[in-house]
């Protein structure tokens, strides 16, 4: 218990200064490897999962096209029993949002590489990062979130009526190197509190970046490549800016992502309140 309670004291005191929190490996990896297991036969991934072209631009549908909470969730239907519970997940949780903080959203995350990608979409993520490949998935596929690399932006983005006091949580299910689409975080990003999309952003593919509210002002920051090894759980801000580049060579990308939230009820301050008052 105290070995525990001082390793992830030791992190909160990280998400303080950086507004990010990283485990490493504090779930089961047999029970990571059974689920990431099951997942992968639930359809075949790199078959099938798209729409013609003439489909799309029949039918486009650009909104709503993302798993939500009981909606078309594949997340919803697995026993996630072993990240929700676990102590580390549950100890910083609490600590960040208060005890009676509530999960509004769980959902797997894909990244796709560029051998799954029919032509007529290749030439259109040649052009630009999609975040959400949604409105090119077969509707029945649509209960998870599908990306090919993602510009910075805060996950507050989501959330345009809510106060900030809520975080993500990030899942590696799997071992992530630098191949496989790892998350890129800003460290103390949330410095500038929200700021719209797109950002001002200058990076020159270094250990650090340059952000700002504008021209004329601006820092730079340190980056966070989140490379890890499966079990491996991350924390950060609403306000902490992160994207990802596409997946290289052959390699896809299964994780969870979860949305917490602060108890609209709970007006003690917690560590969420001291990070964007600080």
């Amino acid at each position: 218990y105290k070995k525990k309670h001082m390793y992830t004291q030791y992190f909160l005191n990280e998400f303080q200064k950086s507004g990010i929190i990283t485990l490493n490996e504090v779930l089961n990896n047999d029970k990571c490897d059974d689920l990431l297991e099951n997942v992968k036969k639930n359809r075949k991934w790199s078959k099938n999962l798209f729409r013609s072209e003439n489909e799309f631009k029949i039918d486009p549908q650009m909104n709503k096209t993302n798993p939500g909470k009981g909606v078309q969730n594949l997340a919803e239907k697995y026993d996630l029993d072993f990240i929700e519970n676990n102590d580390y997940f549950k100890r910083t949780v609490t600590s960040l949002l208060g005890e009676d903080y509530e999960i509004i959203l769980k959902k797997f995350v894909v990244g796709v590489p560029d051998s799954w990608l029919p032509n007529w979409i290749k030439k259109i993520t040649k052009k630009k990062l999609i975040n959400n490949l949604g409105p090119y998935i077969k509707k029945e596929f649509r209960d998870v979130t599908y990306f090919r690399g993602i510009d910075y932006h805060m996950d507050l983005i989501d959330h345009p009526n809510q106060k900030g006091e809520y975080i993500t949580g990030y899942v590696y299910l799997h071992d992530i190197d630098m191949n496989k689409s790892p998350l890129h975080l800003i460290e103390n990003s949330h410095c500038f509190g929200p700021t719209k999309f797109p950002h001002f952003i200058k990076d020159d593919q270094k250990e650090t970046i340059i952000y700002g509210i504008n021209k004329s002002n601006y820092k730079r920051f340190n980056k966070k490549i989140l490379t890890g090894n499966k079990g491996t759980v991350y924390f950060w801000s609403s306000m902490t800016l992160h994207g990802t580049i596409p997946t290289k060579r052959d390699h896809s990308r299964i994780s969870i992502r979860y949305t917490i939230k602060k108890n609209s009820k709970n007006k003690k301050v917690t560590l969420i309140n001291k990070l964007f008052n600080s």
